[in-house]
């Protein structure tokens, strides 16, 4: 190769890697932006959560009185 053909081979090979680089920052900041709303889902995913176990320790206990009222009811008879 010449000195002019290596010249352009290895401005060609800086422009390639420049590219490259922005494109992997690019990347990485998504991956970052996506991780933090991966987060906050999953805060608000557990709070729904706790709130449905909630709701479903309510509806155990309020089932238990229930039950146990109608079978004191037909015990009565």
């Amino acid at each position: 190769m010449t000195k002019p053909e290596t010249e352009q081979y290895r401005t060609d090979i800086v422009e390639r890697l420049a590219r490259i680089e922005s494109t992997l920052e690019a990347v990485h900041k998504e991956a970052t932006d996506t991780k933090l709303e991966i987060q906050m889902q999953n805060g608000r995913v557990r709070a729904l959560e706790n709130k449905m176990s909630a709701i479903q320790g309510v509806g155990s206990v309020l089932s238990i009185i229930f039950g146990g009222f109608i079978a004191y009811l037909f015990k009565g008879e």
